[in-house]
């Protein structure tokens, strides 16, 4: 969509916004990204609890 408005000096200035469609494809992305992290930091969290849970397996003798 282009949208125009009148500048300060007094001249119109045209800009294009998104589209539905680029705003649903960008939303849609973002989604994808914020589980990918979420997983990413999941992952990790797991990752290191199990180092702990070996390390402490090692230590203890009944």
């Amino acid at each position: 969509m282009i949208r125009t408005y009148v500048a300060e000096h007094g001249g119109t200035v045209l800009f294009s916004t998104p589209s539905r469609r680029q705003k649903k494809v960008r939303t849609r992305i973002m989604a994808l990204v914020v589980i990918a992290a979420i997983a990413a930091s999941t992952g990790m969290v797991q990752a290191f609890q199990d180092r702990e849970r070996a390390h402490a397996a090692e230590d203890w003798t009944p």
